[in-house]
C-alpha cells in the first residue's frame, strides 16, 4: 500500500470541518452538519467527482453519498478504503486537484453472471414462471399475494429503507431464461387477493457491462418479436425495452454514465402484470341498511382516485348507493361507524376510528389550471387521495361532510398551480 501513496499523490488542503472516520464496516462523514454513514459491507461502486470546483468521493451502498475530499480526516480514511477495495488511485489523484466538473468511476463491485439462457427453448412466457425446486413448481402470473406466501418457496425481508419484499429462495425460469434471484414488493396493508403486480431483479454478466442487456434483448427479440420503435428507446445514456405478452410486460433497462446517472454494471429486469382483476372487486361488496345508512350525494363531477389493485379498502359500489344517488359520487355513513366514498365503478370504505381528518384542497390557476383535491388523512398520518375535480366544486360540501361524519374537514389556503 505504501507505494500507492507517493508524495506526488497529494491531497488538497482539508478546509472543511467534520470528522470523517471508519468504524467497523461503516464510514462516517458530515453532510450539512448531519452525520451520515456508508455501509461498506454492501458498497456497490465508487467515483471521483468535481462539483462546483470541489472534489468529492462518491460512494453508493444502497443510496448516494457525496463525501467531501476537503473535509477534515479524509486523507486518513482514503488509504484504508483504497487498500480494502482496490480503488484506481492513479485516476483518483489525477482528478482531485482539478477544477473542471467531471466524474470517473474508480471501482465497482465485480458480480458473477447470475442468469442463464437455455439452449432448450420454452414458450410459456404468458403463463407464468417456474421455480427451480425439486421437482420444479410452475407459478401462474395470476397467483395472488396471499397464495404466493403459502407456497413455501421464499421469505420476507426488510430493506434498508424499511420496505418489505418477498424474495424467492430458488432460481426461477421465465421462458428460456433462468435467473438466480427474483423478488417483489410486499405490503401487508395492500390488497392480498390480487395477483402479484410486479417482480424485479438485476442481471449481471461477468464483465459488469451492458452484455446482459444485449443478451436478453437478442433472446426476446427472437422469442417475442417486437417493434423496437414501439417498445421503448435505446439512447446513449440509457436503453429501455418492454416486451408485452397478454398484458404481461417484460422490461429491461441499462443505464450508462451521464451527468446525473451512474453505470452499476447491471440490467434491471421487471415483470409487470397489467391484467384486469376487477371481477374480484365485484364479488367484494357490502350490504347497507337503508333505514340506518346516511347518504350525502355530490351534485358535481368528481374523478375517483383510489386504485383497486393496490388499496385493500376499495370495494364495489354498494347497491343502496346506486339506488339512491342516480350514480352520482356520494359519501355514506353506516351505523357501525364505517363510511365510504363512491366513484363510477368502485367505492372505498373506512372505519371512522382510523381517520384523523379530511382535507379539501383548492388549487388556483396559474401556469396550469385550477382544481380541487379531496384527501382522507389516516391516524397513521398517511394521506389517501379520494377525488379530483373542478376548483371550488366541493366548497359547499365542507360543512355537511363535517356534520355527517363527525370528522374535522380542513380547507387549507389555496395555492397556485405553478
Amino acid at each position: 500500500m505504501l507505494n500507492l501513496f507517493k508524495k506526488n499523490n497529494s491531497y488538497p488542503k482539508e478546509t472543511q470541518p467534520g470528522n470523517i472516520h471508519i468504524q467497523d464496516d461503516h464510514l462516517f462523514y458530515e453532510d450539512h452538519t448531519n452525520e451520515e454513514r456508508v455501509n461498506l459491507s454492501i458498497l456497490k461502486y465508487a467515483y471521483v467527482e468535481i462539483l462546483g470546483e470541489d472534489p468529492y468521493l462518491f460512494l453508493f451502498d444502497y443510496r448516494q453519498h457525496y463525501i467531501p475530499i476537503l473535509q477534515n480526516g479524509f486523507s486518513k480514511i482514503y488509504p484504508q478504503l483504497s487498500e480494502r477495495f482496490g480503488f484506481d488511485n492513479a485516476l483518483f489523484f489525477k482528478i482531485i486537484n482539478s477544477k473542471k466538473e467531471q466524474k470517473h468511476r474508480i471501482w465497482i463491485d465485480k458480480k458473477e453472471t447470475n442468469y442463464q439462457i437455455l439452449t432448450d427453448r420454452h414458450s410459456d412466457y404468458i403463463d407464468g414462471l417456474e421455480v427451480q425446486t425439486t421437482p420444479p413448481l410452475f407459478v401462474s402470473w395470476d397467483t395472488s399475494y396471499e397464495e404466493f406466501l403459502k407456497l413455501n418457496i421464499g421469505h420476507l425481508y426488510e430493506s434498508e429503507f424499511e420496505t418489505s419484499y418477498f424474495k424467492i429462495d430458488y432460481p426461477v425460469r421465465i421462458g428460456s431464461l433462468v435467473i438466480n434471484n427474483l423478488e417483489f414488493y410486499y405490503d401487508e396493508n395492500d390488497r392480498q387477493n390480487i395477483a402479484v403486480q410486479s417482480y424485479f431483479t438485476t442481471l449481471y454478466a461477468d464483465s459488469n457491462s451492458d452484455k446482459s442487456y444485449y443478451e436478453l434483448r437478442k433472446l426476446w427479440m427472437e422469442e417475442i418479436p417486437t417493434d423496437i420503435e414501439n417498445a421503448g428507446y435505446e439512447r446513449d445514456d440509457q436503453k429501455y425495452l418492454t416486451f408485452n405478452l397478454d398484458d404481461i410486460g417484460l422490461s429491461i433497462c441499462y443505464t450508462y454514465d451521464v451527468d446525473s446517472q451512474y453505470d452499476d454494471g447491471g440490467t434491471s429486469l421487471s415483470i409487470n402484470n397489467y391484467r384486469d382483476y376487477s371481477e374480484i372487486i365485484v364479488r367484494d361488496t357490502i350490504e347497507l341498511n337503508p333505514e340506518t345508512t346516511k347518504i350525502l350525494s355530490f351534485e358535481t363531477w368528481l374523478d375517483f382516485q383510489p386504485d383497486y389493485k393496490n388499496n385493500a379498502n376499495v370495494i364495489a359500489v354498494p347497491q343502496l348507493l346506486n339506488e339512491n344517488t342516480q350514480y352520482h359520487n356520494a359519501v355514506w355513513l353506516a351505523n357501525d361507524h364505517t363510511f365510504g366514498f363512491t366513484g363510477d365503478q368502485y367505492a372505498i370504505q373506512f372505519n371512522r376510528t382510523d381517520i384523523s381528518q379530511i382535507i379539501v384542497q383548492n388549487v388556483l390557476p396559474a401556469k396550469g389550471g385550477g382544481y380541487v383535491e379531496f384527501f382522507v388523512r389516516l391516524k397513521s398520518d398517511d394521506l389517501v387521495a379520494i377525488y379530483y375535480g373542478e376548483q371550488n366544486a366541493l366548497d359547499a360540501y365542507v360543512q355537511p361532510l363535517q356534520e355527517l361524519l363527525g370528522i374535522e374537514v380542513l380547507t387549507p389556503e389555496p395555492y397556485y398551480n405553478c
